[in-house]
């Protein structure tokens, strides 16, 4: 008898999954000089409302790894780090990984994995040795990782945070308990203490800030988005989780026209990758 280490696939299931009408392959990036000019748009709008680095790159991470293009994720990499030292390479690396992690809760599991593994393997090898190779997110206290995705949930949802669990608990008496326990303790919260050397908290507001940019990119989540554009503009207001947060050009960003420029990058950068890789299959038919 056959172990189950031992089973294979026949050459008529692999051409199936292969198949191109199941699009398997993850987008390609345009050409550099339209990824360029799409970061420095991204950039320019967001530097000229008071924003920083970690900010354009929250927008711009979670719109490729929802869009599922690990080459655009490389050259978003490669622009923001050029002409970094390997210090600031790491910031830019470690940045943009966490990112991806929080991604999982929006836009599932297996674009995260891709995207990260394809990441990391772009990176050098002097920045790879100076990210954190520590995990951060161990369950040592569990009702401590309630109790911050309880705390992240009713600032983002309050005044209907319990309304919404009851519902949520109507629809399945479990997605509630894993959507807390899973998503908004362990990951979308950050963790307790300071971030470890080679590694980034991305804090209340950028955490809205990447569900607003992987919704938006994922599309048909409507509901959603509007959601979690009330916990962003929430953020910084008694009760919305992000007190004593110090994030450069919060208050603009927080703010409608901050929002706006949430939203209106998301519609280009999606414009520019899909409308690419639809160029991309055309011509290779």
């Amino acid at each position: 008898m056959a172990t189950a280490a031992a089973v294979k696939l026949s050459p008529a299931l692999k051409a199936l999954i292969a198949a191109p009408h199941a699009r398997g392959e993850a987008l390609a990036a345009p050409a550099r000089q339209v990824t360029n000019a799409l970061f420095d748009r991204l950039r320019g709008r967001g530097e000229a409302g008071g924003v920083g680095r970690e900010t354009w790159l929250s927008v711009g991470s979670a719109v490729l790894f929802t869009v599922n293009s690990p080459d655009a994720v490389t050259a978003l990499y490669n622009y923001a780090a050029e002409g970094e030292g390997v210090a600031g390479k790491v910031e830019v690396a470690v940045i943009m990984r966490e990112i991806g992690l929080k991604c999982i809760s929006f836009n599932g599991i297996p674009k995260t994995i891709n995207n990260l593994n394809f990441l990391y393997d772009h990176l050098s090898a002097d920045v790879q040795a100076g990210l954190s190779k520590e995990p951060q997110r161990q369950p040592h206290d569990i009702a401590a990782l309630y109790k911050r995705g309880l705390g992240l949930w009713d600032g983002i949802y309050e005044p209907h945070s319990a309304k919404l669990i009851a519902k949520l608990s109507a629809s399945h008496p479990d997605l509630a308990v894993h959507i807390l326990n899973s998503h908004y303790g362990p990951l979308l919260s950050d963790p307790a203490g300071p971030a470890l050397p080679g590694a980034f908290k991305l804090g209340r507001v950028l955490t809205s800030v990447v569900a607003i940019a992987a919704l938006r990119a994922q599309t048909g989540v409507g509901p959603q988005v509007t959601s979690h554009v009330f916990g962003l503009k929430k953020a910084l207001l008694p009760g919305g989780g992000g007190e004593g947060s110090t994030l450069q050009g919060q208050e603009w960003l927080t703010s409608d026209e901050g929002v706006t420029w949430v939203l209106e990058s998301v519609d280009d950068a999606t414009a520019v990758i899909r409308d690419g890789a639809t160029r991309n299959r055309a011509a290779s038919l």
